[in-house]
């Protein structure tokens, strides 16, 4: 291989790697409250909520009102043979985490912890959304009806799916956009009066523990900081969160069909990321929701594949033109090089002799004065390019729209790595369910 040829490689590679590591450097633009939305679908909890009349006969002794004030809503916890909570919502908690704490001898919180806990939200979500006047159906007639009470529920009112417990990907199912859950289910992570991550889980877990006058039935400092990681581990690589208005996004849970509300960013918030932020990355992402929406406002992907290319156009016409000096010089530059080498061989002790290396580079900046071309612009060009790059890059990972839709089966949010490791012929993950272990539960 040429010493030229491997140089450009080299560089070449250079380049790519520096612009994955300088990728990161662009701001996360998730809100706490972004995040807690994106956690819910996953870490749903272990209780499954069904009306009085659907409760399934190998449950039936073990199911337990909800209300006392609501004689419809029921509620039940899945456990199969070895132990495990069978809920699907539960996948992600059984899998995950209580596979890792098992794994590190982590004790256990009982099964009354978790069953206190789903309680303790499921609460907290219908008092917020009666606070809120929230609009939990429609009639008959189709007229809105708000929630007063919690004796108006049922279990339709509550599930995020037509189904009592289901993920999403079950067949003839159908999300529930009116669902409690599905709307208010963040409030297990999120702390609405501090607007902090993880404040009601914590405080919620103080409460529980006086409730069961035990707090070995809780969870410890250990299977805490376990919880809270794996959790953060899930959706710490999410950064689609540069919407130009509030709406839902994304394909999240277990099933990656979930659409999770993202809060609408705006030109002053990207200023306050940081100068790339504002200067390009916002608006380039802007561009992206802007067009992608104008191609198609369902965001079934066309539009979006569409609006990247059309912002891709812009992006490299404006570079273009900021960097046209420089391109041109760089071209004169390449034409010179024949003269260049004539020089060097004048002067062939260049390397070695100071004198002969002065000469060779005044006689080098005289042919360039004479052909107009300054040598540092060349520097100037990478110089711009390479900001933009990383901004564009970092406009196209956080765009809220690039995470709703597919094209030929792939979801526009999915990874190079989640596609290529994907070897079951759709674009869901499978789930394997732990085995080979056991767990006990300590009981109420």
């Amino acid at each position: 291989m040429k010493k030229e040829t491997r140089t450009k490689l080299l560089g070449g590679l250079g380049l790519l790697v520096g612009a994955l590591v300088l990728s990161g450097c662009t701001a996360n633009f998730c809100s706490e409250e972004d995040k807690a939305n994106m956690a819910y679908p996953y870490e749903q909890g272990v209780t499954v909520y069904c009306d009085k009349a659907d409760i399934p006969s190998a449950y039936a002794p073990f199911a337990e009102q909800v209300w006392s004030d609501n004689d419809t809503v029921y509620k039940y916890i899945p456990v199969n043979t070895s132990g495990y909570y069978a809920a699907k919502k539960a996948n992600f908690l059984t899998n995950t985490i209580i596979s890792s704490a098992i794994t590190s001898n982590y004790l256990i919180p009982s099964q009354a912890y978790f069953a206190a806990f789903d309680q303790k939200l499921l609460d907290e979500v219908v008092t917020t959304a009666i606070a809120n006047g929230y609009t939990f159906k429609k009639d008959a007639s189709g007229n809105p009806v708000t929630l007063m009470n919690r004796s108006q529920l049922t279990a339709a009112d509550i599930n995020p799916f037509d189904s009592p417990d289901c993920v999403g990907n079950e067949t003839n199912v159908k999300a529930n956009s009116y669902s409690l859950l599905r709307n208010f289910g963040y409030l297990k992570f999120y702390d609405t009066v501090n607007k902090t991550m993880w404040g009601n889980w914590k405080n919620w877990n103080v409460a529980i523990a006086e409730t069961l006058k035990d707090s070995s039935q809780c969870p410890n400092a250990d299977f805490s900081t376990l919880y809270q990681t794996d959790v953060n581990n899930k959706i710490s690589q999410i950064r689609t969160c540069i919407a130009t208005s509030e709406g839902t996004y994304g394909h999240y849970g277990d099933s990656s069909n979930w659409e999770v509300k993202i809060g609408q960013t705006t030109w002053a918030d990207a200023w306050h990321k940081g100068f790339l932020e504002g200067l390009i990355e916002y608006p380039v992402a802007w561009m992206v929701d802007v067009f992608a929406r104008s191609f198609d406002k369902d965001l079934t992907g066309m539009g979006q594949i569409w609006a990247i290319v059309l912002v891709t156009l812009i992006v490299r016409v404006v570079v273009l033109a900021l960097t046209f000096k420089s391109t041109m010089d760089q071209q004169k530059t390449q034409a010179l090089q024949p003269q260049m080498a004539k020089l060097q061989a004048k002067y062939p002790n260049s390397n070695t002799n100071k004198a002969e290396a002065q000469r060779l580079s005044q006689e080098q900046m005289a042919l360039y004065k004479r052909n107009k071309v300054n040598p540092l612009s060349v520097f100037l060009a990478m110089i711009v390019q390479f900001p933009v790059f990383i901004a564009v890059w970092g406009a196209l990972q956080g765009s809220a729209v690039l995470s709703s839709g597919e094209v030929l089966n792939l979801r526009l949010s999915d990874t190079i790595q989640s596609v290529l490791m994907n070897v079951s012929g759709t674009w869901y993950q499978k789930h394997q369910v732990v085995g080979g272990q056991s767990f006990r539960f300590l009981l109420s």
